[in-house]
């Protein structure tokens, strides 16, 4: 293991989950700062993520696909549709249910915050090689499909 720029570590013989769990909480922190920018959470960019398609979702399967309450989703939408990035409407089969999909403009500060969440992931990886970069990336994706879904079969909350 590389010894980054960090003033403090987590040890080598500490549970696995723990040191993942300390390095995903240093790197949400990081990423959240990176956002604050843009005046948005994770939460937004997650969102706009699951919308990036361009096809009109309903909320319920948007909220469904990205593991977070309805009622939570309404609110992150909320904020995104004041800043037309993306617009809602009733679907035209059913009056009770609401439709929503990603603006131009939506696309253009989703890639914005992608450039954000990428200054960001250089100061994560500082001292990592591209292939470590590739290795790390692999290995994650493994332990989050090994854990991504609650015991329930939901999907766990994408941010």
């Amino acid at each position: 293991m590389r010894k980054g720029p960090a003033t403090r570590s987590v040890g080598a013989n500490e549970p696995l989950g723990f040191v993942i769990a300390s390095a995903g909480n240093a790197a949400a922190l990081a990423f959240e700062s990176a956002l604050a920018a843009e005046h948005l959470h994770p939460r937004h960019f997650a969102v706009l993520r699951g919308l990036r398609d361009g096809e009109e979702h309903s909320q319920q399967r948007l909220a469904s696909s990205l593991g977070i309450p309805a009622s939570r989703l309404v609110g992150l939408l909320g904020t995104l549709i004041e800043r037309g990035l993306v617009e809602r409407r009733e679907s035209p089969t059913d009056a009770r249910v609401k439709l929503v999909r990603l603006r131009e403009e939506g696309r253009r500060e989703l890639e914005k915050l992608t450039r954000l969440a990428g200054a960001s992931e250089e100061r994560l990886t500082a001292g990592l090689t591209a292939e470590d970069r590739s290795e790390l990336r692999r290995l994650l994706g493994i332990v989050y499909a090994n854990v991504a879904v609650e015991p329930e079969g939901r999907p766990v909350r994408a941010w």
